[in-house]
């Protein structure tokens, strides 16, 4: 049984879930992360990030040697697209609908469909490093990705051209290991976790980034999810690493989650209030109280 459970999507305006793991392991809850309904896809590669655009029905989920999965059953059935690569892919990001979207991974691979994943584009990229998460803050014009080595490349064409902006980082830390990105509301303020620097901060969309002071160490950090509407913001990392801002990220507190193991993704729903984080050995937690309590979620 696959132990890993890569990451986790909420649908906001629902209670409604669905994770990936590894050797095609999927999960779906239908009551905020409380309980979940395992299954193993037939493609048994491992699976490193889901998307259900507009919270609709049609999902896609990404994977090793240049997987990427669709579903237009909520997640009932799912079936492989062909993406002519066998890198691994670990970003799958359709910014409005389920015509137009974009998968990222190893290599400086980006790939665009405008067809529903019928066909696919290799696009132009500014790297061949590995791009571990993508994030298109406002529609599909404006689009981040981030990996290993300071690596940060932003395109303002819809992912026609990615051009890099890892010079922006590296006078100050010039091999830092990005790991996720996310720009909350807009595409000028943003946030990302690295592998050995904490939390980094643009308040410019991307033409300076600066480390987050924290006042204890931090182990890698993998995943974060800040409120469009409000200061709050949630990062979690290896060793049940559980952190939490409520002024945009000038402070932090550590959260008890109740597990030990590396935790990879965490999302909340449209209320703030209740969330679902995901890790290894199949760790699953839900929230009902904002963060402050964390419960194990049941998997059958």
């Amino acid at each position: 049984m696959a132990q890993r459970i890569n990451s986790v999507l909420t649908l906001e305006d629902t209670l409604l879930a669905h994770a990936v793991g590894d050797r095609g392991y999927y999960l779906a809850s239908s009551d905020g992360g409380a309980s979940w309904r395992a299954s193993r896809l037939p493609q048994a590669v491992n699976l490193y990030t889901v998307c259900f655009p507009g919270q609709g029905t049609i999902g896609f989920a990404c994977g090793d040697r240049g997987t990427v999965l669709k579903t237009e059953d909520s997640g009932s059935h799912w079936f492989s697209l062909q993406t002519g690569v066998e890198t691994d892919l670990r970003a799958v990001r359709f910014p409005l609908s389920p015509q137009v979207g974009f998968v990222a991974g190893d290599a400086g691979a980006i790939l665009r469909t405008t067809d529903a994943g019928r066909s696919w584009e290799r696009l132009v990229t500014a790297t061949e490093e590995k791009l571990m998460d993508m994030n298109f803050p406002s529609d599909q014009t404006v689009g981040y990705a981030v990996g290993p080595n300071g690596t940060i490349l932003k395109t303002t064409t819809g992912g026609r051209i990615w051009f890099s902006q890892s010079e922006n980082l590296r006078e100050v830390m010039p091999d830092v290991n990005i790991t996720a990105v996310h720009f909350p509301a807009g595409d000028t303020v943003g946030f990302a976790t690295t592998a050995d620097a904490g939390v980094l901060f643009t308040p410019n969309g991307g033409e300076e980034w600066r480390r987050l002071a924290f006042e204890f160490p931090l182990p890698a950090l993998y995943s974060l999810d800040f409120r469009s509407n409000t200061m709050e913001g949630f990062v979690v990392g290896a060793a049940g690493t559980l952190l939490r801002t409520d002024d945009g990220g000038e402070t932090w507190k550590r959260l008890d989650p109740g597990a030990r193991a590396d935790l990879y993704s965490v999302r909340f729903f449209a209320d703030g209030r209740a969330g679902i984080i995901t890790g290894d050995e199949r760790t699953v937690l839900y929230t009902r109280d904002a963060g402050s309590t964390w419960t194990p979620g049941r998997i059958v």
